[in-house]
């Protein structure tokens, strides 16, 4: 065979021997048989192709599959459609491409990710991860930050920020967005909106009052609010769940006007006045407006929950205040009183309440009147409480009308004014009386002699001796006398010791200056000593006037018992005290001895 045969024949031998399969060729093939590990492909040559079988398990014999060839062996070409699928997916992949993967497990400096076929790279510093949680199959999103060779870098915290943007960027105030309850503060709850959060403050969750979120709200509750802040610069979302139903206030005011009636439930009771709720808004009664009188004991009769019809008096648009009035339903009790009442009206009613400035006194229902602590008496009136009782009927005289406090102005003492004005008629200076003790004091004891009239006796006036000690109670019958009247203070003094002659006047009358007298010793003093001159007074005698010796102590010489020879030498009213001497008794006597001489012998 010529030479130009033999290249011919070899050239058509080649074209008809299949080529050989190398190391990385994309080839198709059929799928010809199945076993346990491998299934087996027609390559359309003489060897085999093998490929394991979990990357054909979805095909089925006969099926033409495309595979990348690994490598030849002695008696198949060894192929794979999973790396040939990974590397086409691997070359589809672009930079800022956001793309799901699976966390396969912390390496160093952050995560291997699956991404599909492919693994892939995480830094901790893109992660937006917590370093010490493990996220090992988790799934995430992420965005594909850098593709090299065979090889990308993801960030999830470049994909958030992108999505957060772009969230952002798709909404507007007033929009209605669902979020997810992640967090609840004590003043506010904390919503997942998708990429981002969104606030809604504890003012913006109900037009009602709202005291505890934890009972309100549970995390992962599905919340739908309404967007009313929207923060370019900083990313802030403020949400709003009350701004998605009208405000109870702009319904109310549009329904409702001064002088309305309406109904309230009372939310809180005050010391000056009710909360009430009126149609998800709150209303004030302050206690001036409970009632037209004795809003005070009104006001104890309320309590929470009750259910209350009161009168608008104001509504303050800006505040969002209404003022409400209980006591404007009923007519004024005042505004017929003069027609009933006149000043020096005299009358008898019961006392509706004590205080220490006065005694509330109920003339009929609605109308009252004070009397003031000082229109009780004449005399100065305390402890209130501990002398009158609610219900007892006291007497009393209209002195005036009180428009302001829609109150009168009453008076007990004032009945008194004809019995004083005609005063000295009855009762006299020296008169000497009875009555009874009304009250008692440290300082002495007041004494009733008729209704309303007082007499006043000084602790001072009780006795003539001041060691003696008397005591009387209320109730006691006590006889005095009448020492002093005053018309126009509207007082009158008096005194029981001065039933019975002063000790002094007694003890003046009996002894004059001059008398001589022989006395005992009652008491030694340092500088004096008293003798008895009547049971009831004693006289004194100086230390100078017991004797012309030098006396160290008066016990030297005297002792109590001891009768003396003394002269009186003064009587002192205004002291009301007698002085008496000793000594004096010689002196006299020696100037009489020389009186006798002298006319006897002469000079």
């Amino acid at each position: 065979m010529s030479d130009l045969n033999n290249d011919l024949f070899e050239e058509m031998l080649n074209d008809y021997l299949p080529e050989e399969k190398k190391s990385g060729d994309v080839i198709t093939g059929i799928i010809t048989r199945k076993d346990m590990d491998f299934a087996y492909l027609d390559l359309s040559g003489k060897q085999e192709g093998r490929i394991l079988i979990r990357e054909v398990e979805d095909f089925n014999v006969g099926d033409t599959i495309e595979v990348k060839v690994l490598r030849n062996d002695e008696e198949y070409v060894i192929v794979s459609k999973f790396l040939l699928d990974k590397a086409r997916e691997f070359l589809s992949y672009e930079v800022d491409e956001i793309v799901t993967g699976t966390i396969l497990k912390k390496i160093k400096g952050g995560y291997s990710v699956r991404v599909g076929k492919n693994e892939a790279f995480l830094p901790f510093s893109l992660a937006s991860l917590e370093r010490d949680k493990d996220y090992t199959e988790e799934k995430f999103k992420f965005l594909i930050k850098e593709k090299g060779r065979n090889n990308l870098t993801l960030s999830r915290t470049d994909l958030v920020k992108k999505e957060e943007l772009d969230y952002f960027n798709s909404i507007n105030v007033g929009d209605v967005v669902d979020g997810k309850v992640k967090e609840v503060l004590d003043f506010g709850v904390i919503l997942e909106l998708g990429p981002t959060t969104g606030f809604i403050h504890i003012s913006e969750v109900s037009w009602d009052q709202v005291s505890d979120l934890i009972e309100k709200f549970g995390i992962n509750d599905i919340v739908k609010a309404k967007i009313i802040e929207k923060d370019d610069e900083k990313r802030k979302i403020k949400l709003s769940l009350k701004q998605l139903e009208v405000d109870p206030w702009i319904e109310f005011k549009n329904t409702h006007t001064v002088g309305d009636t309406v109904k309230g439930t009372v939310k809180e009771v005050l010391d000056f006045g009710l909360v009430v709720e009126i149609s998800r808004n709150k209303g004030f009664v302050h206690i001036s407006e409970l009632a037209w009188n004795n809003a005070a004991k009104v006001l104890k009769q309320y309590k929470e929950g009750d259910i209350i019809e009161a009168k608008i008096i104001s509504i303050d648009d800006e505040k969002k205040n209404i003022k409400l009035s209980v006591k404007q339903l009923l007519e004024n009790p005042w505004d017929s009183v003069k027609e009933k009442y006149s000043i020096g009206d005299v009358l008898e009613r019961p006392i509706a309440e004590v205080f220490e400035f006065g005694l509330l006194v109920e003339l009929e229902k609605g109308i009252e009147g004070l009397l003031h602590v000082s229109d009780l008496a004449y005399r100065r009136v305390s402890n209130l409480p501990s002398k009158y009782n609610v219900g007892e009927n006291i007497k009393f005289k209209i002195i005036n009308f009180n428009n302001e406090k829609n109150r009168l102005s009453l008076s007990a003492k004032a009945l008194l004014d004809d019995v004083w004005e005609k005063i000295d008629e009855k009762y006299n200076v020296g008169d000497i009386v009875k009555g009874k003790v009304i009250n008692v004091q440290d300082y002495g004891i007041f004494i009733e002699i008729q209704e309303g009239i007082e007499v006043f006796i000084h602790k001072n006036e009780f006795s003539w001796d001041k060691n003696e000690n008397k005591e009387y109670r209320t109730g006691d019958e006590v006889e005095f006398k009448i020492i002093n009247i005053d018309k126009s203070e509207k007082k009158i003094g008096g005194s029981i010791k001065q039933l019975t002659v002063s000790p002094w006047k007694e003890a003046a009358e009996q002894y004059k200056k001059g008398n001589k007298v022989t006395v005992p010793i009652t008491s030694i003093q340092e500088n004096f000593v008293l003798v008895k001159l009547t049971d009831r007074f004693d006289g004194m005698i100086p230390k100078k006037e017991l004797t012309e010796e030098f006396l160290k102590e008066i016990s030297e010489k005297f002792s109590v018992g001891d009768e003396v020879e003394a002269i009186v030498t003064e009587l002192n009213e205004k002291k009301k005290s007698i002085l008496l001497s000793v000594k004096r008794i010689k002196e006299i006597e020696e100037s009489k001895e020389m009186e006798e001489l002298m006319k006897k012998y002469g000079v």
